[in-house]
């Protein structure tokens, strides 16, 4: 048996010793880079529950790709399950202040190595008791062979039970957020109508024709401003500029350039009326940050209507039920073939066995009055629902 084979020894004897009731200080440890807001936000909703299973620890995470750093500040600014988020290097992090450390890496014994060569006589001595769990399948969903240190079962259904995540905004972000918004003109009585427009996956929006035709029908309400978000600057204002009249432009905000963080805090605002979109990212940014607000106490009337439109899901991406089951606040749509006709339906009105069939129509198949419907009935019952809390 080589030395690293005792320091890994050890290293699962520390963890089959450990009580929960008695940490003090926990690090989890994610190596692994964040591609898409969806997959990250869905990932951290698990913190709240996270912090109670482990009875209310200190927890620190350590990002060691500072590409993740966006986020990071994005989705867990504000947040209080977690005490506090760094980037640091594995060979910077002081390790000894940890109880336990949780990694979320692909390569478990590159991790293995690192802990040996630095700790590995002091663990073998027994005079530094590292103990770690994985939770890198949990997090990263994906079988490996390099999945190494011990896993807590217990740990890993507590946290996959359904349960609605959130998103914290604080009141600074919430006071920015309606300064952002009057400069670039939106007056009081105006609503807002933020129109996602944008996928990491082209498939998952609806032709452009529909679009156009979806969006001037919305610019003809009054009283209404809508919301595009331009984070990378690729010049979208130029772009519905050749699409949209000098009138229509008028009713248009482009947030350009802006964070992750700062376009949060937008769809966060009191103006916010509708936020409408394929299934991406920010619409489970949307559900997370009313969720919270819902929590806190804010009338349901005063929630947005949120709406996700969804297409064909592939095997990896799971399906509509997948990602929008556990979001109370969210109208799911899915587009079927019935009786030899399109019919556009919600998630929630489908059978448990109907919501896990493979069987929607692709996101080409909208249309601008079959999404326009959906809209104007659900605003209406929106607006009857303020009336009856005033």
């Amino acid at each position: 048996m080589d030395s690293s084979s005792l320091t890994f020894e050890a290293i699962v004897t520390n963890f089959s010793e450990i009580s929960l009731e008695a940490l003090n200080s926990v690090l989890v440890l994610y190596d692994e880079q964040i591609l898409f807001i969806g997959d990250c936000c869905a990932r951290f909703d698990k913190f709240k529950y996270f912090r109670e299973y482990l009875h209310d620890a200190d927890i620190t995470i350590n990002f060691s790709d500072k590409k993740n750093e966006k986020f990071a500040d994005g989705l867990l600014k504000g947040n209080p399950n977690l005490d506090l988020v760094t980037y640091l290097t594995w060979d910077a992090i002081d390790f000894e202040k940890y109880d336990l450390v949780f990694c979320v890496t692909s390569d478990e014994e590159a991790l293995l190595n690192f802990f040996h060569e630095k700790y590995g006589t002091r663990i073998n001595s027994g005079l530094y008791r590292l103990a770690v769990c994985s939770i890198s399948e949990l997090i990263l969903q994906v079988p490996s062979n390099g999945y190494l240190f011990p896993v807590d079962e217990e740990l890993n259904r507590y946290v996959k039970r359904p349960r609605p995540g959130e998103l914290y905004i604080t009141d600074e972000e919430h006071t920015w957020a309606e300064e952002w918004l009057k400069e670039k003109g939106l007056r009081a009585g105006e609503d807002l109508f933020i129109i996602l427009d944008s996928t990491s996956i082209r498939s998952k929006l609806m032709k452009i024709t529909v679009y156009f035709e979806f969006l001037l029908s919305i610019l003809k309400r009054t009283n209404v401003k809508i919301l595009i978000f331009d984070e990378s600057t690729i010049g979208k204002e130029e772009f519905y500029r050749e699409w949209l009249d000098a009138d229509n432009m008028k009713k248009m905000i482009f947030s350009k350039g802006l964070s992750l963080r700062d376009n949060l805090c937008l769809i966060a605002s009191r103006h916010t009326r509708l936020v409408f979109g394929p299934c991406t990212g920010l619409m489970h940014c949307s559900s997370s940050i009313y969720n919270n607000c819902l929590n806190n106490g804010m009338e349901p009337a005063s929630i947005p209507l949120m709406i996700t439109y969804t297409g064909v899901y592939s095997k990896a991406n799971k399906n509509a039920y997948f990602w929008w089951g556990n979001a109370p606040l969210m109208h799911c749509l899915l587009l079927k073939m019935r009786g030899g006709r399109k019919k556009m339906v919600e998630l929630t009105n489908l059978t448990e066995e109907e919501k896990l069939l493979d069987d929607s129509l692709p996101s080409t198949e909208y249309t601008a009055d079959m999404l326009l419907g959906f809209i104007d009935a659900h605003l209406q019952e929106h607006r009857h629902l303020s009336l009856q809390n005033h």
